[in-house]
């Protein structure tokens, strides 16, 4: 993430801390659940990578294989809760400096979901790969931190975990950014050009010759954030939607309104 992210003013409307951490969590583009202290013989090398889903009381469905050192330790019996950690990493689907948006650290006990039937895993985890037999762990919080490119919470709050919804857009975000990046630059420096020339834009930016270059770098129900990026230069503008987007299939429709002329839209630089 950048070291000095330009983020929305107090006014804008953003997501709570427990709604970015289960986003992060279910769409991130990396998730490795460790246990501290794991024999490195029962687990050489690096932990493995997981998939994991919140579940309705706020613990962690988290989906790894049957033969993983991971299921195998926490399969056996113990006499105390087994620590473990989970890591979502988020990184921009688009390539740029900082490309780390976003991580989200749970602290928690592992055991084993009992209730694994392959009906439970095709309604937890409807994608998976084929030929893979798979396991459901479960993993409860006893902390959760949150940093992103809305700011840094080390406490989020666990009680309104499960009850809060991932980002809509969330799984189509990828490629809206990638079609963003590759089919529209123009529109993405119309919009870096409106940024600059927001009150609260930095001095000098202005007279970069043909102007900053600018990439989508993420895109949520609230609205487009750009980094524009001149040099060793970089600031991040955020672009509001004129209503939260609660569906993909709105989405086609507030991006229209969002790349309309100048003088109706709004910067937050």
């Amino acid at each position: 993430m950048p070291a000095s992210p330009a983020l929305p003013s107090s006014g804008s409307p953003a997501p709570t801390a427990a709604e970015r951490a289960r986003t992060l969590l279910e769409f991130a583009s990396s998730v490795i659940v460790d246990v501290p202290g794991m024999d490195l013989a029962q687990r050489p090398g690096v932990p493995p990578a997981a998939r994991c889903t919140v579940l309705a009381d706020g613990s962690l469905a988290v989906l790894v294989e049957q033969d993983s050192p991971l299921c195998r330790i926490a399969s056996v019996p113990h006499d105390d809760a087994l620590p473990a950690v989970a890591e979502a990493v988020d990184v921009a689907p688009v390539a740029m400096p900082h490309r780390i948006r976003g991580r989200a650290t749970v602290h928690g006990t592992l055991d084993v979901l009992t209730a694994a039937a392959p009906e439970v895993l095709d309604g937890l985890f409807p994608q998976r790969p084929a030929g893979v037999r798979h396991a459901l762990l479960r993993l409860t919080p006893e902390h959760l931190s949150v940093e992103d490119l809305w700011g840094s919470e080390c406490c989020v709050p666990l009680d309104g975990l499960g009850a809060a919804a991932p980002d809509p857009l969330a799984a189509d975000e990828a490629a809206v950014l990638q079609h963003l990046a590759a089919a529209h630059p123009d529109h993405l420096a119309r919009l870096g050009a409106l940024a600059l020339d927001h009150p609260a834009g930095p001095a000098g930016w202005q007279d970069a010759p043909g102007g900053p270059d600018v990439r989508p770098v993420a895109l949520d129900r609230f609205g487009l954030r750009v980094r524009m990026i001149d040099g060793d230069r970089i600031l991040d503008a955020r672009f509001e939607f004129h209503r939260p987007v609660t569906a993909a299939d709105q989405l086609p429709e507030a991006m229209h309104r969002l790349f309309r002329p100048a003088g109706s839209r709004r910067a937050d630089a």
